[in-house]
């Protein structure tokens, strides 16, 4: 049969001989310990119908994924962008209060790159927490220890917490489409590209100026008295320096805050953060809260990801 060689659409890639194993025996090392730390090991379907792909909220998840009609049900299908919101949906039909762990491992497929990464595809292993207590710091010593499994060093854990940006967004009266746009606008730390679009917009000169501010709040803990000019509240003020310490003493992470550094698809809700190296470009792991609205209740969850093509390169 004949074979085109480098036949493969832009943004997706083989992984053969050495690196296929290493990214293997990698996968299966973190999927033994995330099981040894009391997770439950699923493996979400491949393919969704493509209306239960990022719900009636989330749109940026929706737009990511790829669709196609399906000749067997008649309706529209779509390959998962994210793994995440299938815990979700399988952690949904448990129908219970009470706390529920699973870890995963799997491919996801968007339909377009990254501002920053090349690939449209990957193999992603992570671990979501549903309902129970308070799990921010139990799953950052958890992200810490399953770092050491890669063996990459020198890492930085990037953090911030929604909150902020969302009291600055309620100001603005825009649209879900809008605050996607900005949200988007916003991560790209662009000064020039978020003037632009707030005088599009009719965003006051005052909140645009708030928001380019923020916008530059990032580094150590010398941010949050820029937080506090902000108007910040003292509350959340506190629990940003007591996440910043708890970074600093007990994991293997340099902690770094960005108060506009949104990983993923615009779930999370509260604390958010990503994994960065010196030998990589992009995040190698991202993660933190949102919650699952499902009608009658509101149940929190908290997890992360990482992006095992990434950490493949790394030590390739």
């Amino acid at each position: 049969m004949p074979i085109k060689s480098s036949y493969l659409p832009d943004g997706v890639e083989d992984i053969t001989a050495v690196d296929a194993k290493n990214l293997e025996s990698t996968k299966r090392a973190l999927i033994d310990f995330y099981e040894s730390e009391g997770f439950q090991l699923t493996y979400p379907s491949l393919v969704e119908f493509a209306d239960a792909i990022g719900g009636d909220e989330n749109q940026t998840l929706k737009d990511s994924a790829f669709s196609f009609n399906d000749d067997l049900s008649t309706k529209e299908l779509a390959i998962r962008p994210d793994i995440s919101q299938q815990i979700a949906r399988i952690d949904q039909a448990e129908a219970t209060e009470e706390e529920r762990r699973y870890c995963y491992a799997g491919e996801v497929l968007k339909k377009r790159k990254d501002s920053f990464s090349k690939s449209r595809i990957t193999i992603k292993s992570g671990v979501e927490i549903f309902g129970g207590k308070d799990n921010r710091f139990e799953i950052l010593k958890l992200l810490s220890k399953s770092m050491e499994i890669t063996k990459i060093k020198d890492l930085t854990l990037s953090f911030g917490k929604t909150e902020v940006f969302d009291s600055f967004l309620g100001t603005c009266n825009l649209s879900d489409q809008e605050g996607n746009e900005l949200n988007n606008i916003i991560s790209t730390k662009s000064e020039s590209d978020l003037t632009d679009w707030s005088k599009d917009r009719g965003i006051e000169e005052e909140v645009r100026d708030k928001l380019i501010k923020l916008m530059n709040c990032r580094g150590d803990l010398s941010v949050l008295s820029d937080l506090e000019a902000l108007k910040v509240e003292k509350d959340l003020l506190k629990d940003i320096e007591s996440i910043w310490n708890f970074v600093d003493k007990e994991t293997l992470f340099e902690p770094h805050i960005d108060m506009t550094d949104f990983p993923g698809f615009n779930y999370h809700s509260g604390l958010v953060f990503s994994v960065h190296s010196k030998y990589f470009g992009y995040p190698i792991a991202n993660g933190g809260q949102y919650n699952i609205n499902s009608g009658a209740t509101i149940r929190s969850a908290i997890g992360f990801d990482k992006d095992l093509f990434a950490i493949t390169k790394i030590n390739s």
